[in-house]
């Protein structure tokens, strides 16, 4: 009797998990919220500051795979894939030497940091980006340039092209 009865009770126990998991519990199939699935999409529009990082860092990473040579050939590119959107690489040697420029390619090889007392604009770009790089705002006229080192010896700045 009592292997009869434990039988029986195996039995009720094993239908009752078996119909909760076939999915007749209907208290589960009920238990729905109503929501808007679809979530709004959230489209940042980059500020002015970070459009010239970005592509001051595209350009780095450009600089660091390819030959120094390909490199600046493509920063003087006037029609090339870093002069866009109004936003142009510009790269000087430590010495302040212009050695790519899309705006003029007239003035590349000039010579832009007089001595080590010079406070000109690409003095003190030269030092920010010996530092790491970063943004550069002048002061005087709001200009904003992200500066970025590239292996020691160069340094390229993102800026707004004065070309109209």
């Amino acid at each position: 009797m009592k292997v009869q009865s434990a039988l029986l009770l195996l039995l009720l126990f094993t239908l009752a998990s078996v119909s909760l998991v076939s999915g007749e519990n209907l208290t589960v199939l009920n238990n729905s919220t109503i929501v808007n699935q679809t979530e709004a999409v959230v489209v940042y529009e980059l500020s002015p500051q970070e459009n010239l990082m970005n592509h001051a860092f595209m350009a780095r990473e450009f600089a660091l795979e390819n030959e120094k040579n390909v490199v600046l050939a493509e920063f003087s590119n006037p029609s090339g894939r870093f002069s866009l959107d109004g936003v142009v690489i510009t790269a000087y040697d430590n010495n302040g030497i212009l050695l790519a420029d899309s705006t003029g390619s007239g003035n590349v090889g000039s010579r832009y940091i007089r001595d080590d007392h010079d406070s000109g604009e690409i003095r003190l770009m030269r030092d920010l980006a010996a530092i790491g790089g970063g943004l550069y705002v002048d002061s005087a006229t709001g200009k904003n340039w992200f500066v970025s080192d590239i292996d020691g010896s160069w340094w390229i700045c993102a800026g707004i092209s004065q070309i109209s």
